[in-house]
């Protein structure tokens, strides 16, 4: 561990592969037998892994059982092992005695002496792992072992193990592996730095300079600025009167008041015409017992289908029941909606039926936005708000209500919420809690809360007349081919990434319903038909079937707004940009289109909900945030694409997936009660879901067909394909990453994450858990201890990303902050830049226009900035024509922008002079520091071939680069590192939003650097040994995260960077506890840093498997030696090649091999290659004078420069061989 850095806050970096490891529990010892350990079964890509071992009542119990299951497993390896007693270490028991084992395992198809005689070598090999309670795995680097490697990959499996082959190793291991390990790469990048000369002394006076000066006040110590807190997000309550009585008198007049108002205003004419609409809906029906239930248990679950009335009556039920029992200045609701749509568009209907305007009696908070005031009583906010507010009110002091909707959908802050809502029960007898959910799921949460009763709502019945594929195919006449199910937008985004990807391979969900299509029975309908149905793709995306069924609705169907259910804003994007080039459907006095998604703005969303002018269908695109609580109410028909942008999480391999993917039975059952009450629905399905209570006429029940794609009729087997759907979404808390939810459990104070998070409803990998918190601490975020640091506190009061937050904070600190805002913001939205297929050139050329620096976020920020200032001339639309980006998303940056300003305002680091934090906004070079301190750890290299480049992340290896970066058009990046916001996992793994960086820049801003130590391996050439043959440490060797990143260079150089490191780790620390300090005051090392970041040309280059041998140690009084020079007798000069082939063939290694290219100025360059690594010479006038170059440099890198002795050869032939045997 020593050769692992640690992170700002002391914690040593664990790649995700050897954290399983870590989840090792000692239990106590069991009578008869020695310790038991048992690890937590962790399977990758599974969320039916158990995390977490059961109360110690349990234990003792399974643990019995899983001795016989593992007694039983390993009989098949061999039955005269003597089980004594084991321990399980997932999926493996390891036993502590051990005996030869006679191996019965028949392996089919092995043939071959050699491959037979392997294969017991394994058997034998493999029995030793499970009988050493201290080894994890067996690697081999033979090539007989890579020919059979299928063989033992079978082996290992009926053994319990797991196997993969990495490259030229093969590995056995008990515990699950990635699919790619960077400490078994020989061909892992290793950078040598390279400064221009003069630049470490011109930055080592600024340096000094700054250390002599160093005032005492610039320390580490506490200060007198405080971090500011969320204390004024919510209101406090007024002081009320220290005597009982007059408090109880005043709180009884309110309460008069309120109940004298209420029922003026349902004895209104207005008020009983409401009133007469409440009462027809199902919830309504269902008040006496919903009241009777609430007031007698603490907490409640209530389901009902969508528009059955839950959301917008519940509420009112128990304000009203309050108010009438003259309790209505005590009662206080929260009521929690997981988008700002549906909070803003709930407490708006609410006000409306209880007529009263927003703001009084009801009220809503949503980010940055709220309406309400002194006499709120009913609050409707997002569940972040709420969770905000529990930061500074544990106890959720005066409120009386918490009710908590669409739990169904399984968020994360959902789930997140009702663990500490479960916490605090306890502590407030009085709070009730009132659960609500679509669907008829309850009983999961009643059983999580003690079995708490259930209330079910009965939803209206529509006429509902659906359309299957086959039958919109059978009687428009359409007819679907290979080529008109690919559109535009998907033409575009697969085209690029096809090129450099394998083919897709398809998904369970697709292969089944393709079976089902070859096996169902269509010969009712026309061969047109059929033939249709036979050329439909489940993983096409295509929109033209949606633009031709709008059409027939818009020429042939009666009035009413349709909705367009999508995957996504890609999506509605596209297709609105689709639709608007149509001559009907753009035709905007005939057709009002409108989008529908959550990083819209506020105003933007409420749109949906008006009605549009006489003669004009309204068009809604939406995702599924129109399936949750808000009703368009003139919705008549609904065409539902059946799928959703969902993300998964790999963490075992620590990649998030993003793919549109089947939605759920309870999605596609809650279509069908979407549209509002006073119109009867026609829904056009292009979905696959399962209708189980529907039978055609023939006696078939339907599986109705897929977005985009198809519908089609079930085979006779439909029971088989009813579990193609999952029943239930996957809840979000097993499919994403956890950084923030487990920064928000350390921001709440709610004790260990790893043990909070595992009384959550379904516990989530713990895999999953502690590559969260590897990741907050290395990013400064937690300490060792899994305690928040300076830096910590403040990302929990940004309710962002922790990495964009972090970006923030520094350029406040660094005052570049107004392009950081700019870049901030457009990481939160959605890719403003458009990419339409018939203008894919313009678009691409205008893209370049503002991406001249290999910079996807200063793109961003010079388009931003053009756009707002053709915004101040009224030209913002224009602007955006004309270079093809979304206005939409160039409003939304413009709104978050100043959300986020407001949000470092309250943290203190800013303050209403934005100008003072924009001095250095200029400089390009100090942006790209600052982008590189926020994505940190996202850092992969750039290593250039002879066309193009390749680029290598630590936990992937080899990815690619978004067809949509600017990155991605050059083919060649003059810097040696890329940063990226996010990785996405689709067939290959896929870096989106870059910024090419220096040496300088990521030595300077990324993680904590340490000096480097070099262990014995077998992939090592060298090693770095002393005079006496020890292990010694390299000043000029630092490393990054865990020793992946590794850079050789001068030991001074290697200094100046730990030095400029320290103290600007010791500027951001003091600034945090400072707010109101002045960085000016630094203002030598802030000159020293920018002048290295600006001034480094990454001059350097990458080396691979790079060992350096240290000269041995003069004698006392020797003069130092000299460097060689090539010319020189010894090492070098005109016979370098002969002597480096001699020098490696006494040791024992092939013959070097030499690679030549020529170069554009009809220069030549060498590579020399041996022992699996590259050395390259430097450019000369032909092609054996630029060999022996590359010969030299191979002799000046084994000898690291120095004069050697006439037996050089000798001694350095003893080294190799040595090693080689290591």
């Amino acid at each position: 561990m020593k050769d692992r850095p640690l992170s700002s806050c002391g914690a040593a970096y664990v790649p995700p592969h050897q954290r399983l490891r870590r989840s090792v529990i000692t239990v106590p010892q069991q009578p008869g037998g020695g310790l038991r350990q048992t690890a937590i079964d962790q399977k990758p890509n599974t969320v039916k892994s158990y995390p977490y071992l059961p109360p110690p009542q349990q234990q003792q119990s399974q643990q019995v059982r899983l001795q016989n299951k593992r007694s039983s497993q390993f009989d098949e390896i061999s039955e005269d092992i003597e089980l004594t007693q084991y321990q399980l270490i997932v999926p493996v028991c390891m036993y502590h005695k051990y005996k030869p084992p006679d191996c019965s395992i028949t392996l089919n198809g092995f043939q071959g002496a050699a491959a037979s005689d392997n294969t017991e070598a394994w058997k034998w090999k493999l029995t030793a792992l499970l009988h050493n309670n201290d080894k994890q795995e067996v690697l081999s680097r033979e090539k007989k072992d890579r020919r059979d490697y299928e063989k033992i990959a079978v082996l290992a499996s009926k053994m319990g193990l797991y196997s993969n082959l990495y490259s030229k190793v093969v590995v056995v291991s008990k515990l699950p592996l990635p699919n790619y390990r960077f400490d078994l790469d020989d061909k892992r990048p290793q950078r040598e730095v390279i400064l221009p000369p003069g630049l470490q002394r011109r930055v080592d006076v600024f340096l000094g300079e700054y250390l002599s000066r160093k005032p005492r006040s610039m320390s580490r110590s506490s200060s007198n600025g405080s971090i500011a807190t969320d204390e004024g997000l919510f209101e406090q309550s007024e002081a009320l009167p220290q005597s009982k009585a007059a408090m109880k008198k005043i709180l009884w007049e309110k309460s008069m008041k309120m109940r004298t108002e209420q029922q003026t205003w349902q004895e209104s004419p207005e008020g009983r015409k409401m009133l007469e609409f409440r009462s027809s809906l199902p919830a309504y029906k269902e008040k006496d017992a919903i009241l009777s239930s609430i007031s007698q248990n603490q907490v409640v679950i209530i389901s009902g289908e969508t528009g059955c009335g839950k959301t917008t009556q519940i509420p009112q039920f128990i304000l009203e029941s309050d108010i009438e029992s003259v309790r209505g200045d005590m009662c206080s609701i929260i009521c929690t909606q997981p988008r700002r749509i549906s909070v803003m568009a709930v407490s708006e209907r609410v006000a409306a039926e209880r007529g009263e305007v927003l703001g009084e009696t009801v009220g809503y908070k949503v980010r940055l936005e709220g309406v309400k005031g002194r006499d709120t009583h009913l609050l409707f906010c997002t569940t972040g708000i709420l969770l905000r507010r529990l930061l500074v009110d544990r106890n959720l002091k005066g409120i009386t209500h918490v009710i908590v909707d669409e739990i169904h959908e399984r968020g994360m802050n959902e789930d997140f919420l009702l663990i500490v809502l479960k916490d605090l029960l306890p502590r407030r007898p009085e709070l009730r809690l009132i659960l609500m959910s679509a669907t008829l799921d309850a009983e999961l949460f009643s059983s999580y809360f003690n079995g708490a009763p259930l209330v079910h709502i009965p939803g209206f019945t529509y006429p509902v007349r659906t359309h299957f594929l086959e039958n919109i195919l059978e009687m428009s006449g359409y007819r679907l081919t290979l080529d008109n199910q690919i559109d535009d937008y998907g033409q575009e985004r697969v085209w690029k990434m096809n090129k450099q990807a394998p083919r897709k391979r398809k998904s369970q969900i697709t292969s089944a319903v393709e079976d089902t299509l070859r096996a169902a029975d269509f010969q009712e309908f026309s061969p047109g038909t059929q033939e249709s149905l036979s050329c439909w793709n489940p993983d096409c995306i295509g929109f033209n079937l949606i633009e031709y069924i709008l059409c027939h609705i818009c020429e042939n169907e009666r009035p009413g707004a349709v909705l367009v259910f999508m995957t996504g804003w890609d999506d509605i994007s596209s297709l609105k940009d689709k639709l608007q080039c149509h001559p009907i459907l753009g035709n905007t006095s005939r057709v009002l289109l409108l989008a529908c998604h959550g990083s819209m703005a506020s105003t933007e969303q409420r749109l949906i909900f008006d009605k549009p002018e006489d003669g004009v269908r309204k068009i809604v695109l939406a995702t599924n945030i129109a399936e949750t609580s808000i009703t368009i109410d003139d919705v008549v028909f609904v065409i539902d694409c059946g799928k959703a942008k969902e993300t998964s999480y790999d963490a075992l391999n620590n990649t998030p997936r993003l793919l549109p993917s089947w939605i759920s039975k309870v999605s596609a059952r809650q279509v069908r009660y979407f549209a509002g009450p006073f119109v009867s629905e026609s829904a056009w399905k292009i979905r696959l879901l399962w209708e189980g209570k529907e039978k055609a006429a023939h006696g078939k029940e339907h599986l109705i067909a897929a977005n985009r794609e198809i519908y089609y009729l079930s085979n006779n087997d439909t029971h088989d394909h009813a579990n193609i759907l999952l029943d239930y979404q996957l809840p979000e808390i097993l499919r994403t990453p956890l950084q923030s939810l487990c920064l928000q459990i350390k921001s709440l104070k709610l004790g260990s994450i790893s043990e909070f998070l595992s009384r959550a409803l379904q516990s989530p990998e713990l895999l999953a858990v502690q590559n969260a918190i590897e990741y907050l601490k290395i990013i400064g975020a937690l300490d060792e201890s899994e305690n928040l640091t300076v830096l910590g506190c403040y990302l929990t009061m940004l309710p962002m990303e922790p990495k964009l937050g972090k970006m923030l904070i520094l350029g406040a600190i660094l005052n570049c902050l107004d392009p950081i805002l700019t870049i901030v913001a457009g990481l939160s939205v959605r890719d403003p830049f458009l990419t339409p297929l018939d203008k894919k050139d313009l678009a691409e050329a205008a893209k370049a226009h503002f991406s001249r620096d290999f910079s996807d976020h200063l793109a961003l920020v010079r388009a931003y900035e053009g756009w707002r200032d053709a915004e101040r001339d009224l030209a913002g639309y224009e602007y955006c024509w004309k270079n093809f980006l979304s206005a939409q998303s160039m409003k939304a940056i413009d709104s978050l922008r100043r959300e986020f300003y407001s949000l470092l305002n309250e943290t203190g680091l800013v303050d209403s002079n934005i100008t003072i934090y924009n001095s250095w906004s200029y400089d390009e070079h100090l942006l790209r520091a600052i982008i590189c301190y926020g994505l940190y750890p996202g850092i992969c290299s750039v290593l250039h071939n002879e066309k193009s480049f390749s680029l290598k992340t630590m936990e992937d290896g080899q990815v690619l680069l978004h067809s949509n970066s600017v990155n991605s058009r050059d083919s060649r990046i003059p810097y040696p590192w890329l940063v990226f916001n996010e990785k996405i996992k689709v067939n290959s793994v896929f870096l989106r939003d870059s910024t090419a960086i220096s040496d300088s820049v990521l030595l300077l801003f990324g993680g904590t650097i340490s000096k480097g130590e070099v262990v014995s391996s077998p992939s090592c050439l060298l090693l770095i040994l002393d005079a006496e043959g020890e292990i010694c440490v390299q000043d000029g060797h630092l490393k990054m995260l865990g020793g992946y990143l590794e850079f050789f260079m001068s030991p001074s150089i290697a200094e100046m960077y730990r030095s400029l490191r320290r103290e600007l780790d010791e500027l951001i620390h003091t600034k945090l506890l400072n707010p109101r300090m002045d960085v000016h005051s630094y203002h030598e090392l802030l000159s020293a840093i920018r002048l290295l970041i600006s001034e480094d040309q990454c001059g350097g280059r990458f080396v691979f498997s790079r060992q350096v041998l240290l000269p041995p140690k003069p004698c006392a009084g020797a003069p130092p030696s000299a460097p060689m020079s090539r010319t020189d007798s010894g090492p070098g000069g005109d016979n370098a090649k002969s002597q480096l082939q001699t020098l490696l063939n006494r040791a024992g290694y092939a013959t070097p091999t030499y690679k030549t290219m020529q170069l554009n100025n009809s220069q030549f360059r060498a590579t020399v290659e041996f022992n699996g690594m590259q050395i390259m010479g430097r450019p000369w006038n032909n092609k054996k004078q630029a060999e022996k170059d590359a010969a030299a440099e191979a002799l000046d890198w084994l000898l690291e420069g120095h004069r050697a002795g006439p037996d050089y050869i000798e001694q350095m032939s003893q080294f190799l061989k040595k090693s080689k045997k290591a």
